[in-house]
């Protein structure tokens, strides 16, 4: 089952970095992995305004991925400039049109 470690980021931070740390963390996981574990088992997005970013894992590369993200993460805006969650991706609500 896949799970969703979402980044927060209240103070919004630069989205170009945020990019440029979840794309070292997962070629990081690759160099340990190989990168088609890891293309199969981790993928991302970031927020236009840098305010999150949202990795999904889906085995052991994809949390090695997150874990290297969340250190890359805590060296560029310390221990309390981000929060994280992390939920089964089953547990998410369901998003109906017009709901």
């Amino acid at each position: 089952m896949s799970t969703l470690v979402r980044f927060a980021f209240p103070n919004g931070e630069d989205k170009g970095g945020l990019e440029a740390d979840i794309a070292l963390a997962i070629f990081a996981a690759e160099c340990v992995y190989g990168r088609p574990r890891v293309r199969m088992e981790a993928s991302y997005l970031v927020a236009e305004d840098g305010t999150a970013c949202v990795v999904q894992v889906d085995g052991e590369s994809g949390e090695a991925a997150a874990r290297i993200f969340a250190g890359l993460t805590s060296l560029r805006v310390g221990e309390v400039g981000f929060e994280v969650q992390r939920r089964n991706a089953g547990e998410l609500p369901s998003h109906r049109p017009g709901a």
